[in-house]
């Protein structure tokens, strides 16, 4: 079979199949419908390159990072598959994220895309930042709003200045034992899998070291107990135990009620308060099905490394 007959047998394929609609009445019937049909068969070759980058997402909250993943991928995939490219249970596009960020938390997550999920390695350990809500008084086994009261404290004693001389404490290189209910590993098992069986404790989790450059209480109210941190820090630091352990240091229990992360790396919302660093809007919920957008947002990112690569950041 030559290739000129088979470049001929491609490119009358459709008419072919208009052609049986027409023999079948369909046109007659409703040509507009046949027309649709055969307008919306998949080229044989993809006519679009597979996308590769970054992009900033706005978890919301009570989302996990891997559910945001799993969206962007479907509806990047949904596009691509209109473009002549297939995927199939073994073979999807890549996507992945930088660093989770707990269900209860909302804010700045990274996604790579493509080629863009090498990057994400430095977005694991890389520099953070958050704005917390915390309340004094009842100190739980999660460490946040979702989990049961372990231990009860007085707390009237408690001001602000009173927080942030203990901050002093907790700012710097610090060794920090991270909480039971998280997505760490012990013996091949998530450690909050453990700790619903009760098979783990707090004095069974080692100390790591992370740093904390800037632990800030934005405001504390005196009437509810209620107060608001601003953090700086590395990689693998969690502020609701930052939380715990700041309330401990003024002989009173705490959980963290709220947080939302703010920085990723070189990525800040614009809620940032340093103003020599660039900027990026991150995706919303409510734009994550919009695959321009998704595309749009992917420069924008690559805008803001190469800024970063321009000034020797």
């Amino acid at each position: 079979m030559s290739a000129a007959y088979l470049m001929l047998s491609v490119a009358i394929t459709p008419l072919r199949v208009a052609s049986r609609f027409y023999q079948c009445g369909a046109f007659a019937r409703g040509g507009s419908a046949a027309l649709s049909y055969v307008a919306s068969i998949p080229p044989l070759e993809p006519t679009v390159p597979l996308p590769n980058g970054l992009l900033v997402v706005h978890k919301p909250q009570n989302w996990t990072s891997f559910d945001v993943v799993g969206r962007l991928r479907n509806v990047l995939e949904g596009h691509l598959s209109k473009h002549g490219h297939t995927f199939r249970a073994r073979r999807h596009l890549k996507v992945g994220h930088g660093g989770t960020l707990d269900p209860l938390a909302e804010g700045l997550v990274v996604i790579g895309v493509g080629k863009g999920c090498k990057q994400l390695q430095q977005y694991l350990s890389g520099g953070k930042g958050y704005v917390a809500r915390a309340r004094l008084g009842a100190e739980t086994d999660s460490q946040d709003v979702t989990g049961a009261v372990i231990a009860s404290a007085e707390w009237k004693h408690v001001s602000r200045e009173a927080l942030q001389e203990a901050t002093q404490g907790l700012t710097g290189r610090i060794l920090q034992r991270p909480p039971i209910f998280s997505a760490l590993k012990r013996d091949g098992q998530r450690m909050y899998v453990l700790a619903r069986k009760g098979l783990v404790s707090e004095s069974d989790v080692e100390r790591r070291p992370v740093v904390v450059d800037e632990l800030t209480v934005t405001m504390f109210d005196a009437s509810s107990g209620e107060f608001e941190l601003r953090v700086r820090c590395s990689g693998g630091t969690y502020v609701r135990t930052l939380i715990v352990d700041l309330a401990r240091a003024v002989g009173s229990a705490a959980h963290m009620v709220a947080l939302e992360r703010i920085q990723v790396g070189p990525f800040h919302s614009h809620r940032r308060e340093v103003e020599s660093l660039p900027t990026v809007e991150p995706l919303h919920e409510r734009q994550f099905h919009d695959v321009p957008a998704l595309y749009a947002a992917m420069e924008a990112a690559q805008k803001v490394l190469d800024a970063l690569d321009h000034d020797g950041r």
